[in-house]
């Protein structure tokens, strides 16, 4: 990708602000965030019938494109498991609230990394933890989180940014997810740039903006 493809974190923010103002919703585009998600994933299999997807969400915005990924890829036919790391009064935000409700598939509350055992291995993982405001240390359960979906032997995608991985800088946190492929949200972040062996092959959703 060129250069001028790469934004940063704060021009993202910037661009979803515009976008409100334009009359675009949170809630559209993390809709469509997560629709482009599943069907990215859906062009990989050639169908998603029958085939097993753990999504691994986080309690703020990403981890609401992850619930709605979730959400279209049961619809497909898919057997999927959502795991949110935290409990359901941690979700930080009303839009992706209103998806964890959404989805009606299996749904695992994982808000310690204890509850993270005896996960089957899927045909697919979906790493919707962290977006682009991860700081500091990476904590509980996600931490374990992390761990096991890079021990999983199946095809594993992030959305956004591989959780772990500082969008500005690129800088590894202690513990980072290693995805096949990352679904970058409008445009690739710029701490994505370089950074293969954790992104994987690079897809850009549109959402709207």
């Amino acid at each position: 990708m060129l250069d001028e493809e790469y934004i940063t974190p704060e021009q993202m923010s910037m661009m979803e602000k515009e976008a409100i103002k334009r009359g675009i919703s949170v809630e559209e585009m993390m809709e469509n965030a997560g629709r482009e998600v599943a069907l990215f994933i859906e062009k990989k299999f050639g169908s998603l019938k029958g085939k097993k997807i753990l999504v691994f969400c986080g309690t703020g915005n990403n981890g609401g494109d992850g619930l709605v990924a979730a959400r279209y890829m049961a619809e497909k036919g898919a057997k999927v498991k959502a795991v949110l790391l935290g409990r359901e009064e941690d979700i930080k935000t009303e839009e992706a609230r209103k998806n964890w409700h959404r989805f009606k598939g299996e749904k695992i509350v994982a808000y310690n990394a204890e509850l993270l055992q005896n996960l089957e291995v899927p045909d697919a993982v979906v790493d919707a933890i962290f977006g682009t405001g991860i700081r500091g240390r990476i904590r509980e359960p996600a931490r374990s989180a992390i761990e096991m979906i890079n021990r999983m032997n199946c095809y594993r995608v992030a959305v956004d940014i591989p959780s772990g991985l500082d969008p500005l800088t690129g800088e590894l946190y202690d513990v980072a997810v290693k995805a096949d492929a990352t679904v970058s949200i409008h445009k690739p972040k710029l701490g994505l740039k370089g950074k293969n062996e954790i992104t994987g092959e690079l897809y850009v959703a549109k959402i709207g903006i």
